[in-house]
């Protein structure tokens, strides 16, 4: 299959988690910024040392997901983010595919991946 000119599913789930990592990433610097605000609370350190762990171990990971996509000659060409989701447009093997996003399904996808990050940093 990895020479094949269609696309594999995990060619397609590649590119999902590639695109959705760097959401995260973002907006695990935002929340952590709005975070300053209970900087006198007793929960704020903890806390604040969970989100830095998640963010921590999302870097492996995008270098992990990048090497995949060479191995499996896949490039993003471009990602567009709008008020209605995320359309990402991708080469795979030389043949250029789309793929979109509604922002409801990010936020759901967000949310499994930070549940399970979470899981594997106990």
């Amino acid at each position: 299959m990895n020479g094949s000119r269609i696309e594999a599913e995990e060619d397609v789930q590649i590119i999902k988690e590639y695109t959705l990592l760097p959401i995260l990433l973002d907006m695990l610097a935002r929340d952590m910024e709005e975070l300053n605000v209970y900087k006198d609370k007793i929960v704020y350190h903890h806390l604040l040392y969970y989100l830095r762990e998640v963010e921590k171990s999302i870097y492996p990971e995008l270098n992990r997901l990048k090497n995949r996509m060479r191995q499996l000659d896949i490039k993003v060409i471009r990602t567009e983010t709008n008020a209605l989701g995320i359309h990402v447009e991708y080469k795979v093997r030389g043949y250029i595919h789309h793929f979109t996003m509604l922002r409801s399904l990010v936020k759901a996808e967000l949310m499994t991946t930070l549940m399970n990050m979470r899981g594997e940093l106990r």
